[in-house]
């Protein structure tokens, strides 16, 4: 669908008096609001991407006729909204790169589970809702807490969770 569109718009420009420095600035603008999901430029990029994009729509119809040009309110109505969301999506992307990974071995590597078997030292484990062979270093009974230290294959490595003590009530007052 894009496709189809860029080339009726292409069609579109070759009818007009079009400017292609102005089209080059469009293209820039792309490139920045582009560089603005690749690199962590806080926004600067999409001001940029905003600004390029507002001049190059003034100035991409060199018509003599003011009616046939581009208009500011036109273009700051196409610019503006293109880049505020395009800061939104951004913002959005850059806080999934910042999570933790939460698939694969290294979504496993600290989460909880329950020994199902007594590991001493293999034994099996429920973590995350599934069964997993286990090995650890020190003897764990069945339903001790355990956390996953390091995947190994389809082989988890965990350690036990120490088990709080809890103070022990005081006796009541007759």
């Amino acid at each position: 669908m894009g496709v189809v569109f860029i080339l009726l718009a292409a069609f579109a420009l070759n009818l007009l008096p079009t400017r292609f420095a102005a089209l080059g600035l469009i293209l820039g603008a792309f490139a920045l609001f582009a560089a603005e999901a690749k690199f962590a430029t806080h926004g600067v990029a999409t001001i940029g991407g905003i600004a390029l994009l507002t001049v190059g729509g003034l100035l991409l119809v060199d018509a003599p006729i003011p009616e046939m040009r581009v208009h500011l309110v036109t273009a700051l109505a196409v610019s503006i909204p293109l880049g505020l969301i395009t800061a939104f999506l951004m913002t959005i992307a850059l806080k999934a790169r910042r999570n933790k990974v939460v698939t694969g071995s290294q979504g496993m590597i600290g989460e909880t589970g329950v020994s199902q078997t007594s590991l001493s030292p293999q034994g099996k484990v429920f973590v995350h809702g599934e069964l997993w062979d286990a090995v650890s270093s020190v003897d764990i009974p069945i339903g001790q807490l355990v956390v996953v230290r390091q995947v190994d294959g389809l082989i988890l490595q965990v350690d036990p969770i120490p088990v709080a003590q809890s103070p022990m009530p005081a006796p009541a007052a007759i």
